[in-house]
């Protein structure tokens, strides 16, 4: 039964993230405190001035940067009365089972999204000077992302393994974009079977994913505009962390027992998750957070 349930969690925990996608993804030995700590290497400055012949050069010093998470607990439960396990056809409570995985991917998903918006580099849709300047006609389209790129790429970001970026786009921009003659361009011939895992397609070296755990100020743009942000972002430009040797989440299912004092008629059992989990930007330079309102709204 407890492998059932971890099944049942993890299928409905990873369906839910997206902002994990692109995610340097470690563990963290136990008994080593809650403070970790990544280095960072700044790259060498060229070596443009010839070397003296039968001469040692001398050597440079490398640079690094420290960025330091602390790991944190996340997690909730909740009661399933003996009546109702009597009479619900929530067999084994699987129900419950599935609703805290949602709950546990959303709430780890919303972490990283929290992180990503919190300290990468801001792009203002059209070059608007202020957020409070961002209008629902400032929106998400091919430019933005051609701008994104060129940041990207003139920061030295790394490309993922296949040769491309990757962007999250909130569904409500995804709207807008979906509507762009740059993307119309590019995806004439696509069919909707090649979609899938959450993937969108590619634009101008970006592979997109799209969310509809969306980023959004509420109210923040030109005449009260919503304004929504849209990631994008090359290899190792943030991470995840878990305990060495545990789960990144896991489910925990406890039915009454007999030495259980503390619920002495049966009256009820428990169904809950618990993450140790921290996410942090590694590079903020590696991360551009177009910020744009929707013709949607």
């Amino acid at each position: 039964m407890s492998i059932y349930y971890d099944k049942v969690f993890l299928d409905r925990a990873e369906e839910m993230m997206v902002y994990d996608v692109g995610a340097q993804k470690k563990a963290h030995p136990t008994n080593s405190g809650k403070t970790v700590y990544f280095n960072r290497f700044s790259p060498l400055a060229k070596a443009t001035t010839p070397l003296t012949e039968a001469t040692t050069p001398s050597s440079v010093d490398m640079s690094t940067t420290i960025v330091s998470a602390t790991i944190s607990e996340y997690g909730t439960y909740t009661k399933a009365g003996s009546l109702f396990s009597m009479t619900s056809i929530d067999e084994n409570l699987k129900e419950h089972t599935e609703v805290m995985g949602q709950n546990a991917g959303e709430t780890l998903d919303t972490l990283i999204a929290a992180e990503l918006s919190a300290n990468a580099t801001e792009q203002r849709a059209n070059g608007k000077a202020a957020l409070s300047a961002i209008a629902t006609s400032d929106t998400l389209d091919g430019a933005e992302i051609r701008k994104a790129v060129k940041t990207l790429k003139k920061n030295k970001a790394k490309k993922f393994e296949n040769g491309l970026f990757k962007g999250i786009v909130p569904v409500s921009s995804e709207y807008d974009l979906r509507g762009d003659s740059e993307w119309l361009d590019a995806h004439r011939y696509v069919t909707p079977e090649n979609i899938k895992n959450g993937q969108l397609g590619k634009l101008h070296g970006v592979e997109f994913y799209e969310t509809n755990n969306e980023v959004v100020q509420t109210d923040a743009g030109a005449s009260n505009a919503e304004v929504y942000s849209t990631f994008i972002f090359g290899k190792n430009a943030y991470g995840t962390l878990r305990l060495e040797g545990q789960p990144e989440k896991r489910i925990y299912v406890k039915q009454p027992g007999a030495q259980d004092t503390s619920n002495p008629i049966d009256m009820y059992s428990t169904v809950g998750w618990k993450s140790a989990f921290v996410a942090k930007i590694l590079n903020s330079n590696w991360v551009i957070e177009i910020l744009a309102g929707s013709q949607g709204d």
